[in-house]
């Protein structure tokens, strides 16, 4: 979490006086089940300590105004007043993603007043971790705080809709429900097909979880995001003839024979195994067995590369030197791929040496600097105490 003081003082001298509440929103990391939430199947989400701050004071009339602190850059507009959407020819801008919230948003019919805000965040961009889904849900908590308060299913769904509808990435609901929805010292056990969802316990024991941001720009991740979903559909019109199952993570092992095209079986397998992945790894962490757990996450790692096809060098290199590492238990990539970030199950005394020796060894084969970060369960987006926000 940003240094709330700093952003309090920063906020003065931008706006003024005036009075204020301080919003966090997490970001997340996916433990596993990566690239099936858009097929039907289970993932492990969980909400992390790290995410966007804000500063917000509610205004009488319709004038936003919100000055990024990471990017030293300032939006204004009126509520209501919206760019078109989806224009492919441009790149997107940070402020697209409050815009196109705000617009589902108007497109309910919800109450929106002006605010001022200052924001900055402690999450990597574009390192996997949803900071994309993490601003999307601030900025509706901000804006409907009194409809989305019981409802944090509905501000994921409306959350989802702003990045489909007008940012145009056909994104699943993961990355938006674990975060409207996430529990300190927990993960969530997640249906994508059905959204039912039950908390699973996130003790890693005697381990940690480290996030490791490559710092490799994910710069095909969206292109290649599209293609798969595209390569799933396909798989699933030529197996649905044959098997009663609702969606492709849930068709039976023995109708991937049915697929002719290597590819197409790649992905299917994918998808199919992944999701078994999951629901054993939450086994896994409710029974304590790190062991087990790690393995699975390192299980994933491969077949995201070699059947999904997502991952690249940078992160195979992490994996690869953090899985030889005595006292990691198992590593794999997590959010879309090729760049972003990978996780690793470490014990709590070698993490250290853990750091160390895998920065040592990514920079000496990329020429890149690994970030390290310690994960911690975060509970979702919400206003922070009275007493934090003075």
């Amino acid at each position: 979490m940003y240094d709330k003081d700093l952003l309090h003082t920063l906020f003065r001298e931008k706006y003024g006086e005036h009075p204020v509440v301080t919003y966090f929103s997490p970001g997340r990391v996916n433990l596993i089940g990566e690239h099936i939430d858009y097929n039907g199947g289970f993932v492990l989400p969980a909400a992390i300590s790290l995410g966007i701050t804000a500063i917000v004071h509610h205004r009488s009339d319709q004038v936003v105004r919100v000055y990024a602190h990471d990017m030293q850059e300032e939006v204004v507009f009126s509520v209501g007043e919206y760019p078109v959407f989806n224009k492919k020819s441009e790149p997107l801008h940070w402020s697209d993603y409050i815009r196109a919230t705000l617009q589902v948003m108007q497109d309910k019919k919800l109450p929106l007043g002006g605010a001022d805000i200052v924001m900055a965040s402690d999450l990597p961009l574009g390192a996997g971790l949803s900071s994309s889904a993490a601003l999307e849900c601030l900025i509706a908590f901000i804006f409907g705080e009194e409809n989305y308060r019981a409802d944090r299913t509905q501000l994921a769904l409306d959350a989802q809709t702003a990045e489909r509808k007008y940012v145009g990435v056909n994104c699943g609901i993961m990355d938006q429900f674990a975060i409207a929805n996430g529990r300190e010292k927990e993960a969530m056990l997640l249906n994508c097909a059905t959204l039912d969802y039950e908390y699973v316990r996130a003790d890693f024991g005697t381990n940690n979880l480290v996030i490791i941001n490559s710092n490799k720009s994910r710069s095909l991740a969206e292109s290649k995001y599209n293609e798969r979903r595209a390569e799933c559909d396909a798989a699933f019109a030529q197996m649905s003839p044959f098997d009663p199952a609702e969606d492709l993570c849930h068709v039976h092992e023995i109708s991937l024979g049915y697929l002719s095209d290597d590819m197409l079986y790649k992905r299917a397998k994918h998808a199919v195994l992944e999701n078994k992945r999951v629901l054993l790894a939450a086994e896994a962490m409710e029974a304590g067995d790190m062991e087990t757990f790690g393995q699975l996450l390192t299980e994933s790692h491969i077949s995201l590369d070699e059947d999904y096809e997502v991952s690249g060098h940078e992160l195979n290199t992490i994996v690869h030197y953090s899985t030889h590492f005595d006292g990691c238990l198992g590593a794999r990539m997590t959010g879309a791929g090729f760049g972003g970030c990978c996780i690793a199950l470490v014990e709590k005394e070698k993490t250290p040496r853990f750091m160390q020796y895998v920065g040592k060894k990514y920079a000496e084969k990329t020429g890149l600097k690994a970030d390290f970060f310690v994960a911690e369960m975060s509970d979702g987006v919400r206003r922070l105490a009275d007493a934090d926000s003075l």
